[in-house]
């Protein structure tokens, strides 16, 4: 496994997760997950306290890059003109999301026709160069049925996360 630290703001906090992905070895099925430690999601609200989690938890992390993933008012987006970034940013909440609930045995339960539509959308949104034709850009759109779905599940990634990190010592 590697890891590698991941700074969010969520609920108005800046905290750190450490999101653990499979290095290849071991099972094929082998998913990303955060790391859990004593049955909650492990964070650091520091620097100093990411690299003590690490220590304790006998993990090596990889260089933090600094980014920071906005986590607080996603579903304003879903109200702006689709792009990339847009695009981008709810995507890697969703996934993130979906890594949280495995990681603590819950579910987004986003396996619906219309969740897959939604997520599709927001992939292709993305436009990476791997998939979209050279010269062509796709710009989803989104009717009000799937701006709720997508905004439910955010909903439940956030109660989901909310409800496994560890209260904040006073």
């Amino acid at each position: 496994m590697v890891y590698y630290p991941l700074w969010i703001r969520f609920q108005g906090r800046r905290l750190a997760l450490v999101w653990q992905i499979g290095d290849g070895e071991g099972p094929v099925d082998q998913k990303d997950a955060v790391v859990v430690e004593q049955g909650t999601v492990a964070s650091a609200g520091t620097a100093a306290e990411l690299q003590a989690l690490g220590l304790r938890l006998g993990i090596s992390l990889e260089d933090d890059d600094d980014d920071l993933w906005e986590l607080d008012g996603l579903e304003d987006l879903l109200e702006l003109p689709p792009s990339e970034e847009i695009c981008t940013r709810l995507l890697n909440a969703w996934n993130l999301y979906d890594d949280v609930a495995r990681s603590v045995d819950c579910s987004l339960d986003d396996r619906s026709a219309i969740a897959r539509t939604c997520y599709d959308k927001l992939f292709f949104g993305n436009n990476l160069d791997s998939i979209t034709p050279a010269g062509t850009q796709f710009r989803p759109a989104f009717n009000d049925a799937e701006k709720d779905a997508v905004r439910e599940i955010l909903h439940r990634g956030r109660i989901i996360l909310a409800g496994q990190l560890r209260p904040r010592r006073a």
